[in-house]
């Protein structure tokens, strides 16, 4: 007898429903991994479901939808069936979108419902415009600021192995630090070790020590600071020297033409040890760069995370940037022997290419000055090979009539010998001592220095240290004479650096009852 097609549908069903899995008693949300993905990313959601017994339950089919629509986000697969044993079932998200973005995923098995927490997909590549690479540390770890080191003695001899750490810092177009990050680094002079590779840690720092080492800065010709420096298919548009020298303020002769009208013309002097050497502010100053793999930056103007066209039809203006190079001549492009990367391995340096370049090399350029102290034939102006003279007395005018118990302010002007301000790395940096008399001697300013101007306006108090309560004192003649020699320190590096004496121009007078 053939059974009805009624029949055969409803014993059908009956052994599918005795072969199903029944509905879990609970369902819920495991883990995610990773906890931080970034955008781009794949990150892994698992589920459990758990029978009757508390046991898990395999063979169950969970499906996975987002909570809420969120545009750029995929989930595969939609659906997924439990683990014999483990009674989970995962799946996968990604945002493909190139702006931030959160989303929950709902497992459900039946009317049974298990919640993820929310995954957040923060941060992309590297960007050019995230980059920065300073050396130093002013406000705490990983921050930079430290602008010079002292690198000389008199005689203008090279002091080897004087230390300071550099720190870059790589980070997306959200702020977000990359951790894991390669960066490369390559110096004009000096080394960087232990490696010229470092790795970014979690907040997206890489660490790198500098040392003073040959090679030596290349020596350079006076220029002229424009605030409008070539900006072009070639050029970078970086400044002739960094605002922290001060070039804005830029005349021949800054010790000699203090509080002159700048002429923007980079100081110069004869070198009284060298002669036909002529030293400039820029000889000394040492060009690095970091380099990483990254996105150029562009102005996301739809906001859209991606680079493409605004709502006129008008390319987002991004950042083009030339192949990665050492600029040992601060001129803002490339010349015959610097070192360069080969981006597009052609075997030359290129330019700017005329395009935005999601994936490329990105890179950014730090700048620090080696110092050094000025020697006697740097100082002495009545030398016929010192016609520009390092160190200037500003006041006060001598000699000095001191009141009984009083004090006096006095100022000079000094240099290093390429008419820099000498590398301070110390709060302790400044004058005191050297003192004949009863006066003694207290810096009126100290610290370490921040920028580097052409010259130091270093400061320091005079004052008549006799206790006017004390009427048993020894008798002194009167007037009496006193003379202060001053003695100011400079520290060359924060790292074990060694200390440069200057002595400050003799003030002398008298001191009345």
């Amino acid at each position: 007898m053939r059974l009805g097609l009624a029949v055969y549908v409803a014993i059908t069903t009956g052994v599918l429903a005795a072969c199903s899995p029944p509905i879990p008693s609970t369902l819920e949300f495991v883990d995610q991994s990773p906890l931080q993905p970034r955008l781009g990313e794949i990150t892994t959601l698992r589920f459990r479901a758990i029978d009757s017994r508390g046991e898990p339950q395999p063979g169950v089919r969970v499906t996975f939808e987002v909570q809420a629509p969120v545009s750029g986000i995929e989930i595969n697969p939609p659906e997924a069936v439990t683990d014999v044993g483990s009674g989970i079932a995962s799946t996968q998200v990604v945002a493909k979108g190139g702006r931030v973005s959160s989303v929950v995923v709902t497992a459900r098995v039946g009317e049974k419902v298990a919640i993820s927490p929310a995954v957040t997909f923060a941060g992309a590549s590297s960007n050019s415009r995230q980059f920065t690479f300073q050396c130093g540390t002013v406000s705490g770890d990983g921050s930079g600021g430290v602008h010079a080191i002292g690198a000389y003695d008199s005689t203008r001899h090279l002091i080897a192995g004087v230390k300071v750490n550099c720190i870059a810092h790589v980070g997306d177009r959200n702020g977000d630090g990359i951790s894991g990050a390669q960066v490369s680094f390559l110096t004009e002079a000096g080394t960087i070790g232990p490696s010229a590779v470092s790795v970014t840690d979690v907040v997206g720092n890489a660490l790198v020590l500098y040392k003073t080492s040959l090679p030596l800065p290349d020596d350079v010709s006076p220029g002229t600071f424009s605030w409008t420096p070539l900006n072009d298919a070639t050029h970078t548009g970086e400044y002739l020297a960094p605002l922290w020298m001060h070039p804005f303020a830029w005349v021949e002769n800054p010790i000699a033409d203090y509080d002159k009208e700048p002429t923007f013309h980079e100081p110069r002097r004869p070198d009284p040890i060298r002669p036909g050497k002529e030293n400039n502010s820029r000889d000394n100053l040492v060009s690095m760069i970091a380099v990483t793999t990254g996105e150029e930056a562009f102005d996301d103007l739809n906001n859209n995370g991606v680079w493409d066209k605004d709502s006129n039809g008008n390319p987002e203006p991004y950042v083009d940037l030339t192949e990665p190079f050492v600029d040992n001549n601060d001129n803002g492009t490339w010349d015959g022997k610097e070192r360069y990367v080969d981006a597009n391995g052609n075997g030359k340096w290129d330019g700017k290419n005329g395009q935005y370049d999601a994936v490329t090399l990105i890179w950014v350029q730090e700048r620090i000055l080696w110092t050094g102290w000025p020697d006697e034939l740097d100082v002495v102006s009545s030398s016929s090979r010192n016609t520009r003279p390092v160190i200037r007395a500003l006041s006060p005018e001598l000699p000095v009539a001191l009141a009984k118990h009083d004090q006096i302010g006095a100022e000079f002007l000094v240099s290093d010998p390429w008419f820099n301000s000498m590398a301070s790395n110390e709060s302790a940096d400044g004058c005191s001592a050297g003192a004949v008399g009863p006066v003694e001697v207290e810096a009126l300013a100290k610290g370490a220095a921040f920028t580097y101007p052409a010259y130091t306006l270093m400061r320091y108090v005079i004052k008549d240290v006799r206790d006017p309560a004390n009427t048993s004192g020894p008798s002194y003649p009167a007037p009496l004479n006193w003379k202060v020699k001053a003695s100011c320190i400079f520290t060359a590096s924060q790292i074990q650096g060694h200390k440069a004496e200057v002595a400050a121009p003799d003030v002398y007078g008298t001191i009345f009852p």
